[in-house]
């Protein structure tokens, strides 16, 4: 076999394919630490590996673990799925990060005024549909190479411009005083440690997030996601294919069976003539995935190759 084949085969993941793990991120862990723990300890050979869409350090639930070549499916994951959240924050209450893991003498108690429930309800109401954001100080969004969080630590507060975010859903699930739980479905790159200090705002005063918990990304959900006794662990067997889902399975794209001479021209990335619906679908040939491809006016565009020639068989 010749180097370049030997590199794609380490990069493809030799035996597992592209892959997609829903793990449970525990409260107090990075999803670096996460990222870390399944690198060290997945069975050898599974190619790259990266996650899709990182979850503070506070914050528990849905983390999306990507190995083999589905690392390169991030951007698709973040456009086609929204994410679900559980979050309780405290009106009345001013933190630098955004929730109650700040140093004790940077948590300020702040003055709130009395409010109904239909008033709360209504404010956050008002945030459904678009909803302009900025990242908060206290993040992994970058600035000159480096995340705004590590700037803020050094007392360089960066204030990045809005960014445009979507809330599809938003409900309150509890009210006990000044303590607010609620669920937000939403585009992904949405902060609710934000999104709850801006519904304070509407009301006249700050607050801060004391729980957060993402419940699903898509058809994710914490309901299925793999508790941290089931990660892969040291000298013991792990079934890879038991635990996570091939990536043509989570993004539930159509499925098109080629022709060897069409897989040819996919293998070279090749545009060809062919009738199908506008849109994203996932090219097979044999039944091995070959990658993703898009549809624009009966012309097949390769978007994603996984390098998998035909005449090659396994």
């Amino acid at each position: 076999m010749s180097s370049r084949s030997n590199r794609k085969s380490k990069n493809a993941g030799p035996g597992f394919g592209p892959l997609v793990f829903n793990v449970y991120k525990p409260e107090g862990m990075t999803s670096s630490d996460v990222l870390r723990h399944f690198k060290y300890h997945l069975p050898k050979g599974f190619g790259k590996i990266g996650h899709f869409g990182t979850l503070d350090p506070f914050a528990e639930g849905v983390l999306l673990v990507a190995i083999g070549q589905a690392p390169r499916f991030n951007n698709y994951i973040h456009d086609q799925f929204p994410k679900t959240y559980l979050a309780t924050g405290v009106l009345g209450v001013e933190s630098p990060t955004g929730d109650l893991t700040a140093k004790e003498e940077d948590i300020k108690e702040v003055s709130c005024p009395d409010f109904t429930q239909e008033q709360l309800v209504e404010i956050m109401d008002g945030f459904l549909g678009d909803y302009d954001q900025c990242p908060p100080a206290f993040s992994a969004t970058k600035h000159e190479g480096r995340p705004l969080y590590e700037w803020a630590r050094e007392g360089v507060i960066i204030e990045k411009p809005p960014v445009k975010r979507f809330i599809s859903k938003i409900e309150l699930v509890k009210l006990e005083g000044k303590v607010v739980t609620l669920r937000v479905t939403s585009s992904s790159g949405t902060y609710i440690r934000v999104l709850f200090e801006d519904i304070a705002k509407k009301l006249g005063t700050h607050g801060a997030l004391r729980n957060l918990v993402r419940e699903s990304i898509g058809p994710a959900h914490i309901d299925n996601a793999i508790v941290k006794e089931n990660w892969p662990a040291r000298d013991v067997d792990y079934s890879i294919n038991e635990h996570a889902t091939r990536v043509d399975n989570f993004l539930n794209f159509p499925k098109i069976e080629l022709e060897e001479f069409e897989a040819i021209k996919f293998f070279n990335g090749l545009a060809m003539h062919k009738e199908g619906e506008n849109g994203y679908c996932w090219g097979l040939y044999e039944g091995r995935l070959l990658g993703l491809a898009e549809f624009e006016d009966n012309l097949l565009r390769v978007r994603v190759g996984f390098g998998i020639d035909p005449r090659e068989k396994n």
